[in-house]
């Protein structure tokens, strides 16, 4: 898929992290990758980045664009932390975590699997 198709997910993401998958593109282009991005989202505070394929290439400079989400703010791309507002997750600057707290730690993932019993 060609960077331009790849496009079509910035619109998926907060406005301060539309740069950063923008420049993402940029470098998987520049190095030669080409590869299809599946989903781009926010979760959890941090930038996702999905593609069609395993790719060994790809994979550290997509885990670099969603290493540096951690540190920028979603919503204006100024430095940013990550916070905690009525169970929501986000990484955003002084100004935009107005009624956000610092969490405690990382979000953590719990389930709970059930087996059928064995009659």
């Amino acid at each position: 898929m060609s960077h331009d198709e790849n496009l079509c997910w910035e619109s998926c993401l907060p406005a301060g992290w539309q740069p950063l998958f923008r420049q993402l593109l940029a470098e998987l282009h520049s190095a030669g990758i080409s590869v299809r991005v599946t989903q781009a989202k926010e979760k959890f505070g941090e930038l996702r980045v999905y593609i069609d394929r395993p790719d060994q290439a790809a994979a550290p400079l997509i885990a670099a664009a969603e290493q540096r989400s951690t540190r920028m703010c979603q919503e204006c791309g100024a430095a940013g932390e990550l916070m905690v507002g009525n169970y929501l997750y986000a990484t955003l600057c002084e100004e935009h975590g107005a009624g956000f707290t610092k969490p405690l730690g990382r979000p953590m993932i719990s389930l709970n699997l059930r087996y059928p019993k064995d009659d």
